[in-house]
């Protein structure tokens, strides 16, 4: 998620030089839950700041249920903006309600991050 962060830090600063924006959406697929919750929860908050996204899909029969807490960013207790989507892979039964669900949050998430700049 750092690595990630700086990633999309610098890739901003690179196309605003060129008067252009720059988006980054980290995809991370695992087969189980996040072995350190709060430290995880931690970094997102951190990387809140940065142009980015991030959105997990559970694939296998796991326990995600500690995903899911991830997913439920309250900007008014936690801090920072809600930047993280958690989907299930096997609760969809197309590829294009799972696309619909992996993608629901970015719009909001990515204006949201443009105009709090006042870039937008």
């Amino acid at each position: 998620i750092q690595t990630s962060a700086s990633y999309a830090r610098h890739e901003q600063e690179v196309a605003e030089e060129e008067s252009k924006l720059s988006y980054t959406i980290l995809l991370i697929l695992t087969s189980g839950n996040v072995e350190n919750m709060k430290e995880t929860k931690k970094h997102l908050i951190e990387a809140s700041g940065e142009p980015m996204s991030v959105v997990i899909v559970g694939i296998g029969d796991a326990d995600f249920s500690g995903m899911e807490f991830l997913d439920e960013h309250d900007p008014d207790r936690d801090g920072g903006r809600d930047i993280t989507k958690f989907v299930q892979f096997s609760d969809y039964k197309s590829f294009n309600a799972l696309t619909e669900a992996v993608l629901d949050e970015i719009p909001e998430q990515l204006v949201t991050y443009f105009y709090d700049r006042k870039i937008l």
